[in-house]
């Protein structure tokens, strides 16, 4: 008997069949079996004869997959995966799969971001909007930084700007110089993030003379008459970019009236001279907490006059303290008076700087007109020509004249030190530490003045400031 029963099982199989329930579904349930369906592997079984690959006989014969229900939700796992199939053989490209960083490419930013640092008296005016965050009052100091866009087709000496000969009614980060942002912070917030960009923009480069550090490097760019808060930012940033800058750009900016008419510029006068004693408690916060190994002050126009009786001033409360120092003292068209400079601040400005440059011009139109509304002081320290100023009897103070640089036409050639290549490019070298003579200046008056020449653009194509 033990034996009947199976002997009744394979004939009660042969007679009406052995499948499963599953088998034995209709197409009105869940479809007929496809045991016609096959996973697609012919193409792989090619691309391996093809490419003789060294997969064992036993990898290949599980590429072969069982029968499986099209209509599942439940889908094979993958055969071979495709890092294994790149190792093994040379499959086609159409079905190599590259690793996720090369796949996913972030498409290239359209415009270069300047970080500005600032400290600035100007007021609050609770606007949100970047153009409007500072107004044209007096306050107390507020620290922070800002960012600006310097477009990808930027032109050194360009502060490009929507025009309307182009048909550019609004800004473009793109095409134009823009302030993206302003963030205020506190006082420790604004020289830890200060502090954070310093020592990052430092590095280690094979001179000469063995190994020796670049960048780390801090500048504060005081900017002239007429301008705003926006302006002044815009064009920091201008300058640092073109500067090609290895460090932090910083402005200080003082609450000018924005306003070109005379009583706009005997406005501004007076809110420069309120300036000072902020300006004073800024640059020595710099100096001795930003952790920079060189620290510059670039200053335009009117903002001469505030760097001039800051430093000062700087000199003479620190009579009995060590003087903070600054490496190199640039001053740009600097508008105030000559002879006042030469006998009540050159003598103290000089134990502040290593080194300081003047920048003067006989075609400087604006300081023209500042003669004419300064009538008991005609004479301009940033004009040249007949009128240059020199100092003999100071071995660290260069005075420049850049009569000859290109500039734009419909200007007041006023704004030479940031629009001219030729005097960016020399500012470039000058900041890298190279003399007079390095930088390719033709000498005037015996040595006591330098001239700018066009050769200066090409040294600066060649000499970089990563090299000193």
């Amino acid at each position: 008997m033990s034996r009947l029963f199976p002997t009744l099982a394979l004939i009660a199989c042969l007679t009406f069949g052995c499948g499963s329930n599953e088998d034995q579904q209709t197409t009105t349930d869940r479809g007929p079996q496809t045991d016609e369906f096959v996973a697609p592997t012919e193409s792989v079984d090619t691309d391996i004869a093809e490419g003789s690959s060294s997969v064992p006989d036993e990898a290949t014969e599980s590429l072969h997959i069982a029968p499986t229900d099209p209509t599942s939700s439940v889908h094979p796992k993958p055969l071979l995966a495709p890092g294994l199939l790149s190792r093994t053989t040379p499959a086609p490209k159409s079905a190599m799969v590259p690793p996720v960083d090369e796949a996913v490419v972030a498409p290239p930013e359209p415009y270069d971001v300047v970080r500005v640092f600032y400290g600035t008296n100007r007021n609050r005016t609770g606007s949100p909007n970047p153009k409007e965050f500072y107004g044209r009052e007096q306050s107390d100091v507020s620290y922070g930084h800002c960012d600006v866009s310097i477009p990808k087709s930027h032109k050194k000496g360009k502060l490009e700007s929507p025009s309307i000969w182009r048909f550019e009614f609004r800004e473009d980060p793109k095409k134009h110089i823009v302030l993206l942002d302003v963030e205020e912070k506190s006082q420790h917030q604004f020289m830890s993030e200060l502090q954070h960009v310093v020592w990052n923009s430092m590095k280690v480069v094979d001179t000469e003379h063995g190994p020796g550090l670049v960048g780390g490097e801090a500048f504060i760019f005081v900017h002239g008459f007429n301008n705003s808060f926006e302006d002044a930012t815009r064009r920091c940033a201008q300058i640092a970019h073109d500067l090609k800058f290895q460090g932090a750009p910083i402005l200080y900016s003082w609450p000018s009236q924005e306003k070109s008419s005379l009583d706009g510029y005997r406005a501004d006068g007076h809110m420069a001279g309120w300036s000072e004693e902020h300006l004073i408690n800024f640059v020595t916060q710099v100096s001795r907490d930003s952790g920079a190994r060189r620290v510059h002050l670039i200053a335009h126009s009117m903002g001469n006059r505030i760097v001039s009786a800051a430093l000062r001033r700087l000199t003479e409360q620190c009579v009995n303290q060590q003087i903070p120092r600054f490496n190199e003292v640039i001053l740009t068209a600097p508008d105030i008076d000559a002879d006042y400079f030469k006998t009540a601040i050159a003598p103290y400005i000089t134990q502040t700087a290593d080194r300081i440059t003047i920048y003067s011009s006989s075609r400087d139109i604006a300081l023209k007109l500042s003669s004419l509304f300064n009538p008991l002081a005609r004479k301009r320290l940033g004009e040249s020509g007949r009128e240059l100023t020199v100092f003999p009897e100071y071995g660290n103070i260069d005075v420049i004249d850049a009569s000859f640089v290109e500039t734009d036409l419909f200007t007041l050639n006023h704004s030479y030190h940031a629009s001219s290549p030729t005097v960016l490019n020399d500012i470039e070298l000058l900041l890298a530490g190279y003399t007079t003579e390095e930088r390719g200046l033709s000498s005037m008056f015996n040595r006591l003045a330098w001239r700018i020449r066009e050769i200066g653009q090409q040294i600066s194509d060649q000499v970089t400031s990563s090299q000193r």
